[in-house]
């Protein structure tokens, strides 16, 4: 059941002295000594029902099972707590606090539950996921109160660490376009680099028909000399030659491996209006997710023009790399982004690791902008990064510092 808005220890503390009152005026009016015997043994009580209580704080058991640890948005986990009681007696109430998330938020996070002699009785908590990335569900604390509601103890019986569960929120893919302005940007980049202007004969099967005829609408980014001139004049648009493929054309996208919250002027923040109803906490996640469901997106939308795709994140050993040329690579990279955290502070860009890549661009994904990470950029393009040319796609812009604008090439 759940718990009563009124803190449980005034609520006792009212019912205690409610029946005081009523034992004294029972001794004055009715009973003298009956009456006073009754007013010593209600005085009594709280200290008897306290010693009691103690009695229970090594003897009540408690488990809990989830039945599932990872989840998509929009889904709902169920947890069961079970408790369990050892003791001839019926225990006092036993109460529970629910850690709560604002990816992944607890359906009441309060809960007060009482157990029949040597039996067990079980309390279900749904957990409803909102917002990608990981997050702790289970019992936060576990108290036991004495029969007034007066007293409460920690129940000592318990390893809280063994009551909780860490699950995974799968991220959305966002909806980005090849036509918006920093992945055209990126493609634009990367159609003038040295590595994506070699042709080669396209694999048979893949395009049909006589050599020149194929074609597709140009989008930007696509090199300039496959533009079929003849075919276009005659249809009124560009078109794009499908006879003899670009290798294809490489970009990087990096995730941003630091978030310090600590850096970001929430009120400024909320007043862009981008998450409308989120407090500071959900501010935080939503900022975090916004990053990386773009990124999908982002990856997404160069999959689909057949460029090589490199995605880099921060794992538990440094960098990591995962290519990306369909739907089932996507698939991994959203389960592996369910579980990713962000830094508060860290290497922000791989810049060691792109060395080995082709290609010349690479799109980093970040929660926000700052004067640190502008700093890096800058230092790494004049030394050690040469002609690597970053784009970066913000998702939202720290408002302590005068960042650029998104889409912008470093």
């Amino acid at each position: 059941m759940k718990i009563n808005k009124l803190s449980p220890i005034i609520g006792g503390l009212v019912n205690y002295a409610a029946a005081v009152a009523l034992a004294v005026i029972f001794a004055l009016y009715l009973s003298g000594r009956v009456g006073w015997f009754l007013v010593t043994a209600f005085v009594a009580a709280p200290f008897i029902s306290a010693l009691m209580t103690l009695i229970f704080v090594r003897r009540i058991y408690v488990s809990c099972d989830a039945d599932s640890v990872i989840m998509c948005k929009g889904d709902v986990c169920e947890l069961t707590v079970n408790v369990t009681n050892g003791v001839f007696l019926p225990t006092p109430p036993v109460l529970a606090d629910m850690a709560d998330f604002p990816s992944v938020t607890a359906s009441d996070k309060q809960y007060s539950i009482s157990v029949l002699p040597f039996d067990t009785e079980s309390f279900t908590v749904k957990y409803t996921a909102s917002i990608c990335g990981p997050a702790v569900i289970g019992v936060k604390s576990l108290r036991v109160s004495d029969y007034f509601g007066i007293f409460s103890f920690e129940i000592k019986s318990a390893d809280i660490s063994e009551l909780t569960y860490t699950v995974s929120v799968i991220p959305d893919i966002a909806e980005v376009n090849f036509s918006d302005p920093v992945v055209s940007r990126a493609a634009e980049l990367s159609a003038f680099s040295d590595d994506s202007e070699d042709t080669t004969d396209a694999p048979a099967g893949k395009f049909g028909g006589f050599p020149g005829y194929d074609s597709r609408e140009y989008v930007p980014g696509d090199p300039l000399k496959r533009i079929n001139w003849k075919q276009s004049a005659k249809r009124g648009k560009l078109l794009v030659r499908l006879d003899d493929e670009t290798v294809s054309s490489a970009v990087s996208i990096v995730l941003d491996s630091v978030f310090d919250k600590e850096s970001v002027f929430l009120p400024a923040v909320a007043a862009l209006g981008r998450f409308p109803g989120a407090d500071n906490e959900q501010l935080i996640a939503l900022m975090a997710q916004d990053a990386i469901e773009q990124s999908l997106g982002i990856t997404r939308a160069f999959i689909l023009q057949n460029y090589s795709v490199s995605y880099f994140l921060m794992g538990k050993n440094g960098w990591e790399c995962f290519p990306a040329a369909d739907e089932n690579d996507l698939a991994v990279l959203r389960t592996e982004l369910a579980s990713y955290s962000f830094l508060r502070a860290g290497s922000r860009f791989p810049e060691e690791e792109l060395k080995n890549q082709k290609g010349s661009v690479s799109v980093l994904c970040t929660p926000y902008l700052d004067e640190a990470l502008n700093e890096q950029l800058s230092s790494e393009n004049s030394d050690s990064r040469g002609a690597l040319q970053t784009v970066i796609y913000p998702s939202a812009v720290s408002p302590r510092v005068n960042a650029p604008k998104g889409g912008e090439a470093e």
